[in-house]
């Protein structure tokens, strides 16, 4: 049974859809590819074409249908029945038979179990969502084989910092004034034509209903607590930047030193800056110790 808050999220989502899109603008699996971000690109060229996916919390589910192009055994599970049914009809309509979704509630144990086990887990920017983000995140690890990979986004305390006063900001101030709430959009995700898409972000960024932050040192002790060894973060953790994500993939460690508290305080105080359009935004990739 859901929580209050998962009630005001799933609620939040069916009315909204996320990420929203304009299905018309995916007449091919060719449309599929060139759409997906440069990010999204880099996970799949970091996963094995043989290699099993679930996307935990995969919402309307562009990037779990980007992965089952290559693949054959591609999950993508939601509790919101809009997003899913936007994703069901975008399944349909490109024919993605390796592609599996399914309604689950991420903070209900038992659903989670019946999944079965993944080489990869994904979750990204779900857990900040849930009220309980600690129990989702030892929820998903029943989905992990072992020597599994897992990918972990969430909201950053520090780096979140400017888009709170850019909330605040469109709330007071700039209270109904569409040339703000355009310009807000644009810094985040650039210039967009599908106005499905533009609208699915700004109620995502702007008008959502629960979300909690979270540290470097928070996740790596999640990371530690459950024998998960740490790999990197995007943006990096390390003092000095030296990854080439683009050439190795994700989940390799491009000889990235697990972060100190005195590095991690001063990488987190430079995401103020460096991840103000991404909304404080980061990833922790890990693997499955046994």
């Amino acid at each position: 049974m859901l929580t209050k808050i998962g009630q005001k999220v799933q609620s939040f989502y069916n009315k909204t859809p996320f990420p929203d899109y304009d299905l018309n603008r995916f007449n091919s699996k060719k449309d599929l590819e060139i759409a997906m971000y440069t990010f999204a690109k880099i996970i799949d060229r970091s996963i094995p074409k043989d290699a099993s996916i679930i996307d935990v919390g995969t919402g309307t589910g562009q990037l779990s249908a980007f992965l089952s192009l290559r693949r054959k055994n591609v999950y993508g599970i939601d509790f919101s029945d809009s997003s899913l049914d936007k994703a069901r009809k975008l399944k349909k309509k490109l024919n993605l038979k390796s592609w599996t979704l399914k309604k689950v509630d991420i903070l209900d144990k038992e659903q989670i179990k019946k999944l079965g086990k993944f080489d990869y887990v994904l979750c990204l920017g779900v857990l900040h969502h849930t009220g309980n983000a600690y129990k989702g995140f030892k929820n998903i690890l029943n989905l992990l084989k072992p020597k599994a990979r897992i990918a972990v986004g969430l909201y950053n305390t520090f780096g979140r910092i400017p888009l709170k006063f850019r909330i605040l900001s469109s709330k007071t101030i700039f209270k109904n004034n569409q040339k703000i709430k355009d310009y807000f959009i644009k810094m985040q995700i650039g210039e967009v034509e599908d106005k499905e898409r533009a609208r699915g972000w700004w109620n995502d960024q702007y008008l959502h209903p629960h979300e909690t932050t979270h540290t470097i040192g928070e996740v790596l002790r999640w990371f530690k607590k459950n024998n998960i060894n740490y790999i990197q973060t995007v943006p990096s953790s390390s003092l000095f930047e030296n990854s080439e994500i683009e050439i190795a993939g994700v989940w390799n460690s491009f000889k990235e030193k697990y972060p100190n508290f005195l590095v991690r305080c001063y990488k987190q105080l430079e995401w103020i800056f460096k991840t103000n359009r991404e909304g404080g935004y980061w990833i922790t990739f890990g693997k499955c110790i046994s």
